[in-house]
Parts: structure tokens; C-alpha cells; sequence
């Protein structure tokens, strides 16, 4: 049986990967000015193999360990990571607007760097405020 802190530090790893490939992204479009710097599929299939590993932790563990992994600490650092991912998202359309409208970024180069940015964002805040709950 799985316990809270494993079940934590498998949904925080895996946040934490998928963040992480969407940030890589972001950053290989700006240096590369390619707007596929890497196989288009990858941060979508991280993803996917993040949930499903996520998904498979929690349905081997008991119903007491993922209650504790689901505890308020878990739900605190939830909606304030869901809050910095939607004032990120919402401040970057005015950002790359401004950048296009200025013609130093190309739509075409705005749209991967903004989709894989504003996943990113939320799920790099969540492993930061649950890791290092003094960052909040």
C-alpha cells in the first residue's frame, strides 16, 4: 500500500515533468524561432503519461492515504496555483500582443510559447507552493 507522501511526491514529480517539457518548449520556440522545436506530440504525450501515471498511484492506494494525499495543504496549494495560472495566462495575451502588434514576435511563434506556457504555469506553482510551502 501506497502512503500519502509517496502518493504526493509521484503527483508532485509528475506535475513537475510536464511542466517542466512545456516550459523546455517555450524556450526552444524563442531561441529556435521554429514554432516546432521538438516533436509537436511530446508535451501532449508527457501529459497524458503524467495523468495516467497519477491516476494508477492513486487507484492502488487505500482510501486512507489518498484522502491524506487530498488533504487541505493539497486543496490550499491547488487554488493558489490555479490562481497564478490564470493571472499568468490572462497577463500573457496583453504581453505577446503587444510583442506581435510591434512585429518582435510572429503570430506563429506567439501561439506554441503562450499554450505551453499557461500549462506550465499551473503546474510548476503547484509543485512550488507544495513542495516549499514558504514560497507562497
Amino acid at each position: 500500500m501506497l502512503s500519502a507522501e509517496k502518493i504526493a511526491r509521484v503527483r508532485n514529480f509528475s506535475f513537475g515533468a510536464t511542466g517542466l517539457i512545456g516550459l523546455l518548449y517555450a524556450v526552444l520556440v524563442v531561441f529556435t524561432k521554429r514554432p516546432d522545436p521538438m516533436p509537436w506530440w511530446l508535451p501532449g504525450t508527457v501529459g497524458l503519461l503524467s495523468a495516467t501515471l497519477i491516476f494508477s498511484t492513486f487507484s492502488r492506494a487505500g482510501p486512507v492515504p489518498v484522502q491524506q494525499a487530498t488533504d487541505e495543504l493539497f486543496k490550499r496549494c491547488g487554488d493558489k496555483a490555479h490562481r497564478f495560472g490564470f493571472w499568468s495566462a490572462l497577463l500573457l495575451y496583453p504581453f505577446f500582443g503587444f510583442l506581435i502588434a510591434t512585429g518582435a514576435l510572429c503570430l506563429t511563434l506567439a501561439f506554441p510559447i503562450m499554450g505551453t506556457l499557461i500549462a506550465a504555469a499551473y503546474l510548476l506553482s503547484f509543485v512550488i507552493f507544495s513542495e516549499w510551502p514558504s514560497a507562497e
